[in-house]
């Protein structure tokens, strides 16, 4: 596979971002999880699960300086994207290169404030991408819901949050595995392309060892014209804040 990368400026040059040309390059999902996210502790511990390119990483950083950042990625070719993403913005984050299944090798439990992550959602089931960097990214061919929930528990504290990007079709799904594993979900926002269509994603605060009690967001509509890529003014104004130019996807 090709290694070609590609600079991509964000915030008028706050943000400077390589990516590969052929292989795996993130999309919305991820700059809408980071804008989802609310940090409420000063130098609190938080680690990116999949960290890819390191997308999600930078936008917190511009948000939360003071926080100990940390991530995780299996794929050798995006954790050296990642790392040269993080030393270019000057973003202090300790990266492993390693498989999430085998997270106890990295951390002791109980160790982390805040979980992140917009991890691999399509089943191996469906059809695969030709792409091997892709298909690791986007298919759960390496690690699945379970999996992911499993290491999720380890590594948060009592009422640490577990922030989510999910697929809609996936909801129910994932809030029984999240039960299994004594998180409870607190907050959630659903995505949708345009006001006539159905949800096709969803944005999840899970909360560890905590009691019930959910809130429902008012929904995120991505498009005000989607045949003519026009974005809702919320959506325009994430993109704003975190990017003057187009993302790649949807």
């Amino acid at each position: 596979m090709s290694n070609k990368l590609e600079l991509t400026p964000f915030i008028r040059g706050k943000i400077k971002l390589y990516q590969s040309k052929d292989g795996y390059r993130f999309n919305l999902d991820p700059v809408l999880l980071s804008s989802f996210v609310k940090i409420n502790k000063k130098k609190a511990k938080i680690v990116d699960l999949g960290t890819g390119s390191g997308i999600i990483l930078l936008l917190l950083g511009l948000k939360y300086p003071e926080l100990d950042f940390y991530a995780v990625e299996i794929q050798n070719s995006l954790f050296e994207i990642a790392k040269k993403n993080f030393r270019l913005n000057n973003l202090n984050v300790k990266i492993f290169n390693e498989d999430m299944k085998n997270i106890r090798r990295l951390f002791k439990p109980n160790s982390f404030d805040y979980v992140v992550s917009n991890p691999p959602y399509f089943k191996v089931d469906k059809s695969l991408s030709s792409n091997e960097e892709e298909k690791i990214a986007k298919f759960e061919v390496k690690i699945n819901l379970k999996e992911i929930f499993k290491v999720v528990k380890y590594l948060l504290k009592d009422r640490g949050k577990f922030f989510l990007v999910y697929p809609s079709f996936r909801f129910t799904e994932c809030l029984k595995v999240a039960t299994e594993n004594k998180l409870e979900l607190k907050k959630v926002r659903f995505v949708y392309a345009d006001a006539n269509s159905n949800s096709t994603h969803f944005l999840a605060e899970f909360v560890k060892s905590t009691k019930e009690g959910l809130i429902i967001d008012k929904p995120l509509i991505i498009y005000e014209n989607r045949k003519n890529k026009i974005y809702t003014e919320e959506v325009k104004y994430i993109l704003e804040k975190f990017t003057d130019g187009e993302i790649d996807g949807n």
